[in-house]
């Protein structure tokens, strides 16, 4: 079901079906062994995954009242004449899993053994999760049953939309199902409370799960109050998993937040913003502009795989990095799939991003090398705070273009520039350059004065500044300075 995007300021409760997938292959007794083939046409001989099936006559009339009919036409025996292995497995897991959660709780404040029974647990899971896909593989696995992994599907789609038909039809609550995806159900409770909220979740979870066979079980996850639904997977609200609970969690699935090919800038602006918004993004677009924050808040990181990039266009800024890398020193080369970091930094007016791309040290190491400011504020931090705050009628490109801008001069030298000057570029400082802390109020060029020497006379009158309160003149020694220097002209 596809998402309602909205902003939700009244309870969004969220239900999932417990480990959905096998659980629908043990309630309904899904197997190699108990498939009987294809209801439609049945003449005792069907095509079941790469091979032919075939059954002795009068079967299906044998069975008639004990069989279960799949949503795509493939038929089961039920468990009373057979239980699948399938079936068999995977209550053994699901129970092992639940005797590892519950050994969990006893172990008291030993952190390690916790540790390893939780990393147990989730194994188990896992394992369970992934038996679905042993039937769909059809490239690599052993045993591929496409109308089987088909069954299983279906089946979850059709407990899903039953679900959805019920709560949208019962009055009683007031609830609308606004997202359902795969095992989860999103219901809306407008005007509703917290507390009303949690009592009416978990109605709905305990009649939906009495509908199902077992061991198919909705179950009560949270609240989220309130709450912003962008797309399919990703949302972002203030989770309470408890009706005592005093203090929500900030929760966010699916965006820049929690995405890992981001930078960290992202995560951080994105969640922050929600509680501080304007003012926060105008101080931290302040400082990115003024070259006063972190290079390592603009790492990027994202996958490389060498060898698999077409030469009709240009590759990835990673890869560009990484063949670098590579040429530098041959032992160099990453791992496939291996996430490589890297930077944009300012360039010329129509240089390729491409070419902007370089590793993280080299902006450590040269001093002339600076983050390509305006390009990680409009393409990389405004697009999901725009995503977000669209949906509340913010414009937060707006912000950006009204906010006033502090001109920042290049530090780079036109003399440096020069194709015989190349190699002066990198790390040729005097060691007294190093000890410039300070920058010119007038031409913003690194001095260890207030006011450079190079600045002319016309442009100190706008910085001459008033003196503090209750200081005369003579007491401040920023105004004196500047009209030291005024007069020294």
């Amino acid at each position: 079901m596809e998402p309602l995007s909205a902003f939700y300021n009244s309870p969004l409760v969220v239900l999932d079906f417990q480990s959905l997938y096998p659980s629908v292959m043990i309630a309904y007794n899904y197997c190699y062994s108990t498939c009987l083939g294809r209801v439609t046409d049945f003449k005792g001989q069907n095509k079941l995954g790469v091979s032919e099936l075939h059954q002795p006559a009068g079967l299906l009339e044998t069975l008639h009242d004990h069989v279960n009919v799949a949503p795509n036409g493939m038929i089961y025996v039920k468990p009373e004449v057979r239980k699948g292995l399938l079936g068999r497995m995977l209550t053994e897991l699901l129970d092992t899993r639940v005797m590892v959660k519950q050994a969990m709780k006893s172990v008291g404040d030993d952190k390690a053994l916790r540790r390893v029974l939780d990393a147990r647990q989730l194994g188990l899971k896992f394992i369970a999760n992934v038996t679905y896909g042993y039937t769909s593989a059809t490239y690599s696995g052993r045993m591929p049953a496409v109308e089987i992994a088909d069954s299983i599907v279906q089946s979850g789609r059709e407990t899903l939309e039953k679900a959805i038909q019920l709560i949208d039809g019962n009055e009683k609550w007031g609830a609308k199902v606004v997202y359902g995806d795969t095992d989860s159900l999103f219901i809306y409770l407008r005007g509703k409370t917290k507390q009303q909220a949690f009592r009416i979740g978990h109605d709905i979870a305990d009649t939906v799960t009495a509908m199902n066979p077992a061991p198919i079980k909705l179950k009560f996850e949270k609240v989220y109050l309130p709450c912003v639904l962008m797309a399919k997977k990703r949302y972002v609200g203030f989770k309470y998993e408890n009706p005592d609970d005093q203090e929500a969690v900030f929760d966010a699935k699916g965006i820049e937040t929690v995405r890992r090919d981001g930078v960290p800038a992202q995560r951080k602006m994105v969640e922050t913003c929600l509680n501080k918004v304007k003012e926060y993004c105008y101080e931290s677009w302040t400082q990115i502009l003024e070259n006063k924050a972190s290079v390592q808040d603009f790492i990027f990181a994202k996958e490389v795989k060498m060898g698999t990039y077409s030469d009709k266009g240009p590759p990835p800024p990673g890869v560009v990095v990484a063949a670098r890398r590579v040429v530098e020193d041959p032992n160099d080369e990453p791992q496939y799939g291996e996430r490589v970091p890297y930077v944009i930094v300012r360039g010329q007016p129509l240089a390729k991003l491409v070419d902007r791309a370089v590793a993280p040290e080299v902006v450590l190491n040269d001093r002339q090398k600076q983050i390509d400011a305006a390009y990680y504020i409009s393409r990389v931090l405004i697009p999901p705070l725009d995503r977000i705050f669209n949906l509340m009628g913010a414009d937060v490109r707006g912000w950006y273009d009204e906010m006033p801008k502090s001109s920042r001069m290049d530090e780079t030298d036109a003399v440096l520039l020069s194709p015989r000057k190349e190699a002066m570029l990198y790390n040729r400082l005097k060691i007294d350059e190093h000890f410039f802390n300070s920058q010119c109020l007038v031409c913003k060029r690194p001095t260890e004065y207030e006011v450079s020497p190079a600045s002319s006379n016309d442009d100190l009158q706008p910085f001459i500044p008033d003196p503090p309160y209750g200081k005369s003149p003579q007491e401040c020694p920023r105004r004196m300075l500047v009209l030291r220097r005024n007069n020294a002209l």
